[in-house]
């Protein structure tokens, strides 16, 4: 068993979005995603894998295959391997999203 407090990995930068990957092995990954007002990332897929996301502070606009979905916290967003998923905090606050990743199969 691993145990570890989401506070700890709600790293930001100034110039870009943060990913702070905290616990790994060979099926899954949880992560955080560390975004200030104003920062985005860009639509990507994750062949061969499931994602969800958390959003455990602030809000912003998920994009998913080109439609936008309005988040604030506590939403949950689930994505297959094949949507092409974005996020943007255009808000006034800093977000943290929680993530996990899972290979299919």
């Amino acid at each position: 068993m691993d145990h570890q407090a989401l506070k700890a990995f709600q790293q930001f930068g100034d110039h870009r979005f943060t990913k702070v990957d905290f616990m790994k092995n060979e099926h899954s990954t949880a992560f955080t995603l560390n975004f200030l007002p104003g920062q985005s990332m860009k639509a990507h897929s994750h062949p061969g894998k499931e994602l969800y996301l958390v959003v455990i502070e602030g809000s912003g606009t998920f994009t998913v295959d080109g439609k936008e979905v309005l988040a604030t916290r506590g939403d949950v967003l689930f994505g297959g391997e094949k949507d092409r998923i974005g996020f943007e905090n255009n808000g006034d606050n800093r977000t943290t999203l929680f993530g996990t990743l899972t290979k299919i199969g």
